[in-house]
């Protein structure tokens, strides 16, 4: 569905309620915050059903840091990041060469603990990662492992671009990324937020029984 077709589903179902009138740079706006919402909400699901996986699709990315080690990664240099989906490193096998692992998350009150228990220790063989603040604007991914991992990859969610309608220069239009699968959705909780917004409580509760039956 491109902008102009979700504009145009907007008008039909926000005509149906009667309600006022809005401009193209609104239903833009609208459009971006469902965007939003349909990411964050869905987001959970991404490994455990596939039509959400096939709706994200599009926003999957991945970085590759290169051969040599690193210590943390600073996703806030990131400028398009959302959500972490895998990491990824090579340690040494202990033969000279080096094996691919998969780096989980640790919880944060486990990451003293894992280094006290024998069992659960985290080292080249059981890597692991946690987030934090640098407090200066930085949101860092810190490696919990012996030696540092190289070959690291990073795949993650992306933010989608914002959508964008130009009736004067149509050439500048700008699609959403997502699966079209996912804009009659999108369309859907775009209008609930319409209807939300200038208080039309029943075409609101209408729009929102009607998105949850998608």
């Amino acid at each position: 569905m491109t902008i102009i077709e979700m504009h145009d589903l907007c008008d039909l179902l926000i005509d149906k309620a009667n309600v006022a009138w809005f401009t193209p740079a609104e239903k833009d706006r609208f459009i971006n915050l469902a965007q939003i919402e349909f990411l964050d909400s869905n987001y959970r699901f991404f490994e455990v059903n596939e039509e959400i996986r096939e709706k994200l699709l599009p926003l999957v990315r991945s970085i590759s840091y290169g051969a040599n080690p690193i210590t943390n990664i600073d996703l806030s240099a990131i400028t398009n990041f959302r959500y972490s989906l895998s990491l990824r490193g090579s340690y040494p096998n202990g033969c000279g060469g080096y094996v691919i692992r998969p780096i989980p998350p640790i919880q944060m009150d486990d990451e003293v603990a894992n280094q006290l228990d024998p069992f659960n220790r985290n080292d080249d063989v059981n890597p692991g990662y946690i987030q934090e603040n640098d407090g200066i604007g930085s949101n860092l991914v810190q490696f919990i492992s012996t030696n540092s991992p190289r070959n690291v990859i990073l795949k993650y969610l992306k933010t989608p671009v914002n959508v964008v309608r130009d009736v004067n220069t149509p050439a500048n239009n700008v699609n959403s990324e997502l699966s079209s699968s996912s804009h009659e959705e999108i369309v859907n909780i775009a209008v609930r937020k319409m209807l939300g917004n200038i208080q039309d409580q029943l075409g609101y509760e209408l729009q929102n029984n009607e998105s949850k039956t998608l």
